[in-house]
């Protein structure tokens, strides 16, 4: 078993080790057929050319702008509207629970047209507002796990704090939400890589060269233009660093929370 995972380790591995090394490369090693599979002088200096000389910081500073955004923005609503559909009930909740399911199965395309008419109309074009006031709305998949994850926690501990005197703001901030961490972690990140990955949005509302986040940047290295692939693996391996660091500082606050939950 131990044999078995290792050997799975270096399969998922693989491909991002060989895009580090092929990003080392000089150009006439990557054009050199059979290419080495290590460079002979590694050229580190690509990425100061990519993340300074070609301002590849930008798009990066926006994207990281825009997901912080969407996780904060997210998580809040997500829980405060999931909190509402796990603990209240009113006429039509299930024909709103259906709903929200449906719309998880409508394609962003379907809606692509109206939106942007809509701010078009709006003068939202070429801002940040179409991508991040929707955040506001919350997201289908977010509430429906959030609310089934504030399910399994027990409604006595929100009728003692009725009756020391708390609402319902007050129970979902301090009794609820820590007791979802796990939840949160996980809808965070996937907040954070939905936003992090996303092209269609900034593609249509984008327009200036200094909005544009990290995907757009990356079509920009894909342009003849731009002359090349190796740039285009750095940059693809410099936006890869936060998404590491976010998928390290969940695991961390997942390891710590079971931690206490043990000590408990």
């Amino acid at each position: 078993m131990k044999t078995f995972t290792i050997c799975l380790a270096i399969l998922i591995l693989f491909p991002f080790v060989w895009l580090l090394l092929t990003s080392l490369k000089t150009v006439d090693e990557y054009y050199t057929s059979p290419a080495p599979l290590f460079p002979s002088d590694p050229q580190w200096s690509r990425f100061w050319t990519v993340l300074v000389d070609l301002e590849f910081y930008t798009p990066m500073l926006n994207s990281i702008l825009i997901a912080a955004c969407s996780v904060v923005i997210s998580l809040t609503m997500n829980s405060f509207i999931g909190y509402g559909m796990a603990r209240f009930k009113f006429k039509g909740k299930n024909i709103v629970f259906i709903l929200i399911l449906v719309t998880m199965f409508l394609p962003a395309q379907v809606t692509s047209i109206p939106k942007f008419l809509l701010y078009y109309k709006l003068g939202w074009l070429d801002t940040y507002l179409p991508i991040i006031i929707p955040m506001f709305f919350g997201s289908s998949t977010g509430i429906l796990y959030i609310s089934q994850f504030i399910r399994t926690v027990p409604k006595e501990m929100d009728e003692a704090a009725m009756v020391d005197g708390c609402g319902h703001l007050r129970i979902w901030s301090q009794i609820v939400i820590p007791q979802i961490v796990p939840a949160l972690v996980l809808s965070g990140i996937n907040a954070f890589l939905s936003s992090w990955k996303s092209s269609m949005g900034p593609l249509i509302y984008l327009r200036s060269p200094d909005l544009y986040t990290v995907p757009l940047a990356l079509l920009y290295f894909q342009s003849p233009e731009s002359n090349s692939n190796l740039m285009l693996m750095t940059g693809v391996l410099i936006s890869m660093i936060p998404t590491l660091i976010v998928f390290i500082i969940g695991q961390v606050i997942m390891d710590k929370g079971a931690t206490t939950a043990d000590l408990k």
